[in-house]
């Protein structure tokens, strides 16, 4: 997904799941002019990088919990220890003063 058709003006028609007879041109999900027929809001990226933001400072809370014992990481159902300590082993694993969000993050 997303394939699309287009009119006569070269404009986006339709959109598609899969590919079919009138819709063969595959385009990304972020494309923009597929966003504009879409009516998705212009600040949806800012959404996107807020949530990012926001994982990092829901980890690091987590990371101070833990450190103070208030929090254990057994007392987090196994879901969410998994997807924890492979988002601290991947950052672990990336070269000092590396971030995996943006150049001005730091590691812990």
């Amino acid at each position: 997904m997303p394939y699309i058709s287009r009119d006569s003006e070269g404009q986006i028609s339709a959109i598609f799941r899969d590919a079919n007879v009138t819709a063969s041109e595959f385009v990304p999900l972020n494309a923009p002019e597929l966003v504009s027929f879409m009516g998705i809001p212009a600040n949806t990226e800012l959404f996107h990088s807020l949530d990012s933001d926001l994982i990092r400072v829901i980890e690091d809370v987590i990371d101070a919990l833990i450190r103070k014992n208030l929090l254990l990481l057994t007392d987090l159902p196994a879901e969410a220890q998994t997807k924890i300590l492979a988002r601290r082993n991947l950052r672990q694993s990336l070269p000092q003063g590396t971030s995996i969000l943006s150049p001005n993050d730091g590691l812990i």
